[in-house]
């Protein structure tokens, strides 16, 4: 009898993943058709189980993001759409202003989580590409496992919107 419950839940399980697998495809491939339309080539893949258990056992290193992930829906996806507006103001950033470079004088925590990534207050000490140098205030969110490429006195590449040098984003440290 036991063996017959288990073939079952076996059969179960395997027709399940199935059909996650051919609707996650076809969500796939809307996905790419739609990143196409814009000029992105993306083609999203299905998680290994080996993947999804890695991200389960990053969970422990993450407690932020476990936090994140034991919200209600409502405020996961809230909390998503700010995060990826920042990240398309970002991208705005880099793709239309102008380069420069900075240097972090100081990087202060908010207290504030978002999708699981820590908000930070950033002074940066900005020089464009015209040599002038002024200091600003700008948000920074990072995630703990990289938020010390940021530390105070490090250098990195930049954007800034010439209409509001207010408006700096941060890019990849320069050596």
């Amino acid at each position: 009898m036991f063996k017959k419950i288990r073939d079952k839940i076996n059969d179960a399980t395997q027709q399940g993943m199935a059909r996650g697998a051919q609707d996650f495809q076809r969500h796939a491939e809307q996905f790419r058709r739609t990143a196409a339309a814009q000029g992105h080539d993306i083609t999203p893949q299905l998680p290994t189980p080996q993947l999804a258990a890695q991200a389960f056992r990053n969970l422990d290193a993450d407690p932020d993001m476990a936090a994140f992930l034991a919200l209600p829906m409502e405020e996961q996806l809230r909390q998503q759409r700010e995060l990826q507006a920042y990240g398309t103001e970002l991208r705005r950033l880099y793709d239309t202003c102008e380069p420069a470079t900075l240097v972090i004088r100081a990087l202060e925590p908010t207290g504030r989580k978002i999708a699981g990534q820590a908000q930070y207050t950033a002074t940066l000490e900005v020089t464009r590409a015209d040599g002038t140098t002024y200091e600003t205030v700008t948000p920074l969110i990072a995630p703990l496992a990289t938020v010390q490429q940021y530390a105070p006195g490090t250098r990195h590449e930049a954007r800034v919107d010439p209409a509001d040098p207010a408006k700096v984003a941060v890019f990849g440290p320069i050596a």
